[in-house]
């Protein structure tokens, strides 16, 4: 959700075009800086982000005069180490205490997330962060260029729901902004509350070049039309950024109707976080707008080709104030440069959220991923959802590709997951045709009544 203001005056909304314009001037070339020159941008703009937290954020001034550290001490991204890393807990609970004193809520916007886990947070951004934001989204379609012929002037399509921030957004920026006809798009939204048969028509008569929304979505919108045998209109590329989308789905679209897939990565609490390129083999990390680690279960970097923990720190917004943040993904960090040229620092892969998170009979807690790793039928399983209700009570949903019957399938999962979490559990297998997002197109693979 977005709160926004009223719709500003044209001399108001031609500045922040100008504005915006300033930012997008470099961001052609921007991905491919030297490695060097992208990394003292992003220790200026730390430095000036934790002298900024410390002399107008409460819960940012309390830390380091905590942990006896001088803001001037932080002079590049790889001195935030100095600082504790902030679970997301902090934010659900005390939002007010990360807001700037210099911030004033009529210049800026607030940003409402539900969470996956069901910890809701409240996120402002100010006016110039969001513009910022708005300008770096150029690099991203300069990737979208390659598939759709131009960078701007084509049709666009997403197919969100009613909560989506990102349309939202676009209200914001519609509102606070004037952009000429030649570097717009004409757009078209279907709603995931929609059938997924309006939702097809609907995309055959507007016939977008890009169509995007939420990966669950549109890989459940493709499996759906390809199993009843509807035809389908082909854009020249799918794009997602929010639910990932099932490696099935994403074989389906590209393989069988021939569209591209490409995905971002963004956050309500950062925006714009990397996006993949056109060889599509990891996620740019955009580091002029964030500074980010991957760590382990202690907090400690991990190696290049392992997964862990993202931290993030927000380098753009001088509203709610975050450094040093878990967002609660899991990622893998890429262990060099990209071949298509850009510098920008890669994850390999997003893997889920560290959250969810089973609980087994013993104590430990494993990620939900981990229960199939060894199952050979794993290559069938679309999609899985697991709800843990006690130690030894499991329900599980599955949606399959229909390859192996249902009966063998569902025999296989019970023997595997006894012997991964214990013999003698209560287990409930429920067979589905789409297992949907939640209401802000978040989905979680696991969900866990153990505190």
């Amino acid at each position: 959700m977005i709160r926004l203001g009223p719709v500003r005056t044209m001399p108001r909304r031609l500045c922040w075009s100008a504005y915006t314009a300033w930012y997008a001037r470099r961001e052609a070339t921007l991905p491919y800086w030297p490695a060097e020159r992208l990394q003292a941008l992003q220790d200026h703009r730390v430095r000036h982000m934790a002298r900024y937290a410390y002399d107008t954020v409460p819960y940012y001034r309390e830390l380091f005069d905590r942990e006896h550290v001088s803001p001037d001490e932080i002079r590049t991204a790889e001195d935030l180490k100095r600082l504790p890393i902030v679970e997301s807990d902090a934010l659900t609970l005390a939002p007010e205490k990360f807001i700037s004193s210099r911030f004033r809520p009529e210049d800026g916007v607030m940003l409402h997330s539900s969470g996956v886990s069901g910890n809701a947070k409240t996120v402002y951004w100010d006016h110039a962060g969001l513009f910022q934001t708005l300008a770096s989204k150029h690099r991203y379609r300069q990737v979208l260029r390659h598939y759709a012929g131009s960078t701007y002037g084509y049709r666009e399509m997403s197919v969100s729901n009613p909560l989506n921030v990102g349309a939202a957004l676009r209200d914001f920026y519609t509102r606070y902004a004037w952009f000429p006809p030649g570097v717009e798009f004409e757009r078209e939204r279907a709603l995931t509350t929609s059938s997924f048969d309006e939702i097809l028509e609907q995309i055959g008569v507007f016939k977008p070049r890009v169509l995007g929304g939420s990966g669950l979505t549109l890989g459940a919108l493709f499996r759906y039309a390809h199993q009843n045998q509807i035809p389908v209109y082909r854009p020249n590329v799918i794009r997602y950024g929010t639910a990932n989308m099932p490696v099935l789905d994403r074989a389906l679209i590209e393989n069988e109707y021939g569209i591209p897939v490409i995905s971002s990565y963004q956050a309500t609490e950062m925006l714009r976080i990397a996006f993949q390129c056109e060889l599509r083999q990891g996620f740019h990390v955009c580091t002029d707008q964030v500074a980010f680690r991957v760590v382990d279960e202690d907090g400690e970097d991990v190696s290049p080709g392992e997964t862990g923990r993202i931290v993030l720190s927000c380098l753009v917004n001088h509203a709610t104030v975050l450094l040093n943040y878990v967002l609660g993904d899991l990622v893998q960090l890429g262990e060099g440069p990209c071949a298509c040229g850009r510098t920008l620092p890669v994850l390999t892969s997003l893997q889920g959220r560290a959250f969810d998170l089973i609980v087994l009979p013993g104590g430990q807690r494993v990620h939900a991923d981990v229960l199939f790793k060894t199952f050979p039928h794993k290559t069938h399983l679309v999609q899985t959802q697991l709800e843990q209700f006690t130690l030894k009570r499991y329900t599980l949903r599955v949606v399959s590709d229909g390859a192996i019957p249902w009966p063998e399938l569902q025999r296989g999962i019970d023997r595997q997951l006894r012997q991964t979490i214990a013999e003698d559990i209560d287990l409930a297998i429920e067979p589905a045709e789409y297992l949907a997002a939640g209401t802000t197109g978040k989905f979680r693979a696991c969900i866990s009544h153990i505190s």
